[in-house]
């Protein structure tokens, strides 16, 4: 019997399970990725929220240090063996349009979290971009996010932990922890339990009582193979963003579709990428992407996920509502529930991310999902 079951294998469920095995914990993670393919891996990997001067603290508390989190934990998996570290992260920056009194706000954002900063014309960034004024980021970069799921999976098997594959039905609270039942009428019980089951999390809650303001929401992205250097940093803009990776490809997304919780690319969906692509970088327009992919984020009406016990519950806990930022925010949210769990000195007041600041009124309403 495992000490934790965590319930969804995308990067948030990876990383917990990391952070509970250095804790001594025996962990399970039972996934199932061929119905529920992880948000993480359909991501564009920015180690950023985009416009991050624009959340709350509470959520650049979970994101400042991703960067030197995943450089840290890539250092551990290539110390322990695995393959294919060296090339997950670029650090090239992050490029943002921006100007007048936004800008303003990024530069004292920065300051005041000691992130350094500087304005920078597009074209000075990058010679054959069709942006404006912005600002550069330097210590900021991207993740290759396919190959990190893989790189960390990895890992943790050799680190003990279990992979169960099933299609969950429920997850029941016991008088400590939970039972965990799948399709197959297999079960599992655990004295603690994780939902970090990206856009099916809200079933799962539901189940137990809990409603929160959680919704699918479909991205499509499509990926260029270009010469290496052309796409200095991450360019991000309001209509859109290029994301280079180290063999010279550039990733261009994405779209945003609320309640959609389908997988697959559209027609529709490709010739908005196209078009924004061109309007990115003009170059791309004589060219034709070589992939187009679709993925379901676990949207969230605040700016902040809920991470914690789930209310009403003795050992059941929740990762979830990560939305865009899953990437970005992974490694602090799994050390924050890490510590929950097992009861240590929490590195910030859980108190924002807590699903019981959610009022009982609210957590059963469906207004959420109308707005």
């Amino acid at each position: 019997m495992s000490d934790v079951l965590v319930v969804g294998g995308g990067i948030i469920g990876l990383f917990c399970a990391l952070e509970l095995t250095k804790r001594g914990r025996k962990v399970t993670i039972i996934d199932a990725p061929d119905k529920y393919p992880p948000a993480s891996w359909a991501g564009g990997g920015i180690l950023s929220p985009l416009y991050a001067w624009r959340y709350c603290d509470a959520m650049t508390l979970l994101s400042v240090n991703a960067f030197s989190r995943y450089q840290k934990v890539l250092e551990e998996c290539d110390s322990a063996g695995i393959p294919g570290c060296g090339s997950l992260l670029h650090g090239g920056g992050l490029w943002v349009e921006t100007a007048e009194e936004d800008a303003a706000l990024a530069f004292e954002w920065a300051q005041r979290w000691h992130i350094p900063v500087q304005a920078v014309l597009a074209h000075e960034q990058m010679e054959e971009s069709a942006a404006g004024g912005g600002l550069l980021f330097p210590s900021l970069g991207n993740i290759r996010n396919p190959g990190v799921l893989r790189v960390l999976r990895a890992y943790l098997l050799r680190l003990g932990v279990r992979f169960e594959s099933a299609i969950i039905r429920h997850v029941r609270p016991l008088n400590l922890g939970g039972e965990v039942g799948a399709a197959d009428g297999r079960r599992w019980h655990s004295d603690a339990v994780v939902i970090s089951a990206g856009h099916a999390a809200p079933g799962l809650l539901l189940s137990m009582g809990v409603t929160l303001p959680l919704f699918p929401a479909k991205g499509e992205m499509l990926l260029y193979h270009m010469q290496p250097g052309q796409v200095p940093a991450v360019m991000l803009t309001e209509r859109g963003y290029l994301i280079p990776r180290h063999d010279g490809s550039v990733l261009v997304g994405s779209t945003l579709r609320r309640g959609d919780n389908t997988t697959y690319p559209t027609v529709a969906g490709r010739y908005q990428l196209e078009r924004l692509a061109a309007r990115l970088w003009p170059e791309l327009a004589s060219c034709s992407p070589a992939f187009h992919w679709a993925g379901v984020r676990p949207g969230c009406e605040r700016d902040i996920p809920f991470i914690g016990s789930v209310p009403g519950t003795n050992g059941v806990f929740a990762a979830v509502g990560h939305y865009r930022n899953g990437l970005v925010a992974a490694p602090a949210s799994a050390e924050l529930l890490a510590q929950l769990i097992t009861g240590e000195q929490t590195f910030v007041d859980p108190e924002p991310y807590s699903l019981s600041s959610v009022s009982p009124s609210s957590r059963s309403s469906s207004s959420f999902f109308n707005r």
